[in-house]
């Protein structure tokens, strides 16, 4: 099956981007410790989840039925709800936005999806959205991505967003800077998330060509994947817009076999 290459353009749609800053103000974490990570989480990632919206919206009709999977800190979520999405969302530990979920009706079952079957039957969903998590898989990802495909329906979508480890960015960490990754802090940094935010950071980050072979090897057809995000620089924009495959992220479009 041959699979579609695109790139999205440096900024989402104006109403997608409004529609996600008109979310922030709702969400708030129980604890206070976590207040500085939030808002750093907002600043990094309200154009990243616009262009999430813009995608969704173009591949996942409003009538599907659509499980997100690590849902905190809910920007998405509560996007996804305003923009009329009938939404189910999946946290390692949902409760430390307890209050936020409780009023703004949201929907959010706890799970640890590295290490529990999701709560759902066979064949439930019609899309599954599993955006910037695949690098945070640390134990076994051939039993999460397996639960991913068990839970949707023939024919189903799979949305996957992870960084691009073969971009611009992750090419110079490599040569210059000694590292393996694109965008992650180092390596005790990101251990150290298990305890300071509830949740692992990045375990490891790859290439196009490891996302493609994995998730066709554990059943999914990949149909499109979109090259994306930006860099400060104007030489680096450039690059990015001439060759897409240097860009710091990749969005994966798959399906669940008829």
């Amino acid at each position: 099956m041959r699979i579609q290459s695109s790139r999205l353009g440096f900024s989402p749609s104006y109403t997608a981007l409004e529609l996600v800053d008109s979310c922030v103000g709702a969400l708030a974490a129980e604890d206070p410790v976590l207040s500085g990570w939030h808002t750093g989480y907002v600043a990094d990632h309200r154009v990243r989840i616009a262009h999430d919206l813009d995608i969704i919206s173009q591949e996942i009709p409003r009538s599907n039925r659509v499980l997100e999977v690590g849902s905190i800190p809910l920007l998405l979520t509560a996007s996804l709800v305003k923009l009329g999405y009938g939404v189910l969302g999946c946290d390692i530990a949902p409760e430390r936005y307890y209050s936020t979920i409780r009023s703004l009706g949201l929907n959010v079952v706890k799970c640890n999806i590295e290490t529990e079957r999701l709560p759902f039957e066979d064949a439930s969903f019609d899309a599954v959205i599993f955006n910037e998590l695949f690098e945070h898989l640390r134990i076994n990802p051939i039993f999460t991505l397996s639960e991913m495909l068990r839970v949707l329906k023939p024919n189903g979508l799979l949305t996957v967003s992870t960084p691009n480890l073969k971009s611009l960015g992750g090419i110079k960490n490599f040569l210059i800077g000694d590292r393996a990754q694109s965008c992650s802090a180092n390596l005790h940094t990101e251990y150290t998330k298990l305890r300071t935010i509830g949740h692992m950071g990045h375990v490891r980050e790859y290439t196009p060509t490891e996302v493609i072979e994995f998730l066709q090897t554990i059943g999914f057809n990949v149909t499109a994947i979109i090259f994306r995000g930006d860099y400060a620089g104007v030489t680096s924009r450039f690059l990015i817009r001439w060759v897409p495959r240097l860009s710091p992220f990749i969005s994966y479009i798959a399906r669940k076999p008829r």
